[in-house]
């Protein structure tokens, strides 16, 4: 099923089970059900159980996210995505694996290393 959401030379890092939150109340609330958050080389996926068919799939492109934390949602492990417009979105992450789905995303933010050694073009 994994492969079908991916595109030509995508992969995978890891999958995690995520919960949207937001701050209300004095309390950090679930804003939705649970989702299957997984990261590639090029997007973070939101997907829905497989159960759930009216949700849709959502899809993070790299360049739209500025910077990715790991935060304490009050005593629960999340993440704080910020996008590039400055608006945030507040994750909490199933099984203290907060840490690993920010060094994920972080992977995934970082530029391509470029070769220690140029190749070199054949003359014409």
């Amino acid at each position: 099923m994994h492969k079908k959401l991916l595109e030509s030379g995508e992969y995978q890092y890891g999958t995690y089970k995520v919960q949207p939150v937001e701050w209300a109340d004095g309390d950090w609330q679930g804003s939705g059900l649970w989702l299957r958050a997984m990261v590639t080389n090029r997007r973070l996926l939101l997907l829905p159980e497989k159960s759930i068919q009216s949700l849709q799939n959502q899809s993070i492109r790299a360049a739209e996210i500025a910077r990715v934390w790991n935060v304490c949602l009050q005593g629960k492990d999340g993440i704080m995505v910020q996008y590039r417009d400055g608006s945030r979105i507040y994750l909490l992450v199933d099984w203290s694996q907060g840490g690993k789905l920010a060094k994920d995303l972080n992977t995934m933010l970082q530029p391509l290393p470029k070769p220690r050694i140029m190749p070199r073009l054949l003359p014409n």
